[in-house]
């Protein structure tokens, strides 16, 4: 699903929502702002949306579904292991470029929204397509065959616990740096053994 799939005005709306959370996080973006951000009135968003919160978790299920599908492209390409975890780095980059501190507060570690909660049940949605993507590669030989992707899917699910450490935060300078530095640790370490 991307934005171009929506009406025009509810695209606006996606965009504009999307720059807004990323920048300043859920909880301290309103709706007029979006509306402005967007172009159009308040009668409008709420056509499409009834409320700020259904919007933020349509726009992370839509990054989810677009960041998959795209997984699945560097998965099935003929690319070595090496190029292939490379392009899924600068995918984890593209997916994490202009998140603020205050969205990862607010998506991953707020309580009171709901959105942690949704971000966990969507993301357990896609972690059996994940998986077997990354058993496919293994069948073809792209990966060594003695790693259970079971296990790097759970590693990774821990990471989003390491996004707000302030130690990470102050030792990695934002929050993406934090992602790719956790993110390089554990993918760099499947692809074969060089003889």
């Amino acid at each position: 699903m991307t934005v171009h799939s929506f009406p025009k005005k509810q695209a606006a709306v996606l965009v504009a929502g999307k720059q807004l959370f990323w920048k300043f996080g859920f909880k301290k973006v309103t709706v007029e702002e979006i509306c402005k951000t967007a172009g159009i009135s308040k009668m409008t968003f709420y056509k499409f949306y009834p409320d700020k919160l259904t919007l933020a978790k349509s726009i992370y299920l839509a990054e989810v579904q677009n960041g998959l599908i795209k997984f699945k492209e560097v998965m099935q390409s003929d690319k070595s292991a090496a190029v292939k975890m490379e392009m899924i780095m600068k995918l984890k980059s593209e997916a994490t470029e202009n998140i603020s501190k205050d969205f990862l507060m607010d998506f991953y570690g707020d309580e009171e929204t709901g959105l942690k909660q949704f971000i966990t049940a969507t993301t357990n949605n896609y972690i059996e397509q994940i998986i077997e993507e990354f058993k496919n590669a293994q069948a073809r030989g792209d990966f060594r065959q003695d790693f259970k992707p079971e296990f790097v899917m759970y590693i990774s699910q821990r990471i989003v616990d390491s996004i707000n450490d302030p130690y990470l935060l102050e030792l990695c300078g934002n929050p993406q740096e934090v992602i790719l530095q956790l993110a390089r640790l554990f993918t760099f370490g499947i692809a074969p053994h060089q003889n």
